[in-house]
């Protein structure tokens, strides 16, 4: 006589909500952010979140084998904490204004009677200014020993300058690093700026801008552009982020954004745009982004 084998169910494994909530959580920010509720909000607070996803990580594999109720207002306590944190950040001291703090570090490239310049910028979390008015080709200052000049190169008349960090793109101390760059004014300049999460105030209005292309993370981003001369390019790859861009009075420009779940506030062309040959034609590429045309 045979014996019935015997099915034993394996013990049912709960999957894990903390991802889910994560991004619904997200879903929230971008919304409010987008809506207008989160005006100023610094998107650099976003990316310091980041180890919140560890606290949310061990509450969940601490909690959801003994109670999924328990998991589930734990980590949605959580959560609501890092958004009363967005919430009110942009009020918080400083949460605003770029940070030029104490510079430490400074490099500059001479000019050598160059007539244009092509600037790549390679820089990681913080806070950045960017303007005109350099006697030298480019001039950086730093909070921080971090400023590397990668490459110089001169050639029949212009000059190519490539600048990056040299630290963490997260610093673990608690604080804020900031650069101020500086280019010429007098000469025609474009740029190439690669940079992470942070405050960027890139004030081009002094610049005699050729061209200009910008790729960031979670970030405020505010851009003031010049008169133009010519068509002037101007492109902008980001992620989740507050766009300001600022526009001279009666400047011809076309905006066209592509991308994701974004909000779009100002006129996007400008009525003598076709016609005109001084004139900006912008994209910009977001995946969840607010954008003030201005």
């Amino acid at each position: 006589m045979s014996t019935p084998a015997i099915a034993l169910e394996s013990p049912r494994r709960t999957p894990s909500i903390a991802f889910p909530l994560v991004l619904i959580a997200l879903g929230i920010v971008f919304l409010l952010a987008n809506a207008g509720y989160l005006v100023g909000v610094s998107w650099r607070h976003v990316a310091q979140l980041w180890p919140l996803l560890l606290v949310l990580l061990g509450a969940d594999l601490l909690l959801r084998p003994r109670s999924m109720l328990a998991a589930v207002i734990v980590e949605v306590a959580l959560i609501g904490g890092a958004l009363l944190y967005l919430a009110a950040a942009p009020t918080l001291p400083g949460a605003t204004a770029i940070n030029t703090g104490t510079f430490t570090s400074h490099e500059s490239v001479a000019r050598g009677g160059e007539s244009a310049l092509s600037l790549t910028l390679g820089y990681g979390a913080g806070d950045l200014v960017v303007k005109g008015g350099s006697t030298d080709l480019v001039t950086v200052k730093s909070t921080r020993e971090d400023i590397e000049l990668q490459r110089v190169s001169r050639s029949a008349g212009s000059a190519s300058v490539d600048v990056r960090s040299v630290v963490p793109e997260l610093p673990f101390d608690g604080t804020t690093r900031a650069w101020d760059v500086t280019v010429p004014s007098d000469i025609p300049v474009g740029m190439t700026l690669n940079v992470g999460a942070g405050d960027f105030d890139v004030d081009l209005s002094n610049v005699m801008l050729t061209r200009a292309t910008i790729n960031n993370g979670a970030s405020n981003l505010q851009i003031a552009l010049p008169q133009p001369i010519g068509n002037i390019p101007i492109t902008v790859s980001t992620g989740a982020s507050s766009v300001d861009l600022r526009i001279p009075a009666g400047v011809e420009y076309r905006v066209r954004v592509t991308g994701g779940l974004n909000s779009v506030s100002g006129l996007q062309e400008s009525s003598g745009y076709n016609a005109a040959t001084n004139r900006f034609t912008i994209t910009i590429s977001s995946g969840a982004s607010s954008i003030t045309i201005h």
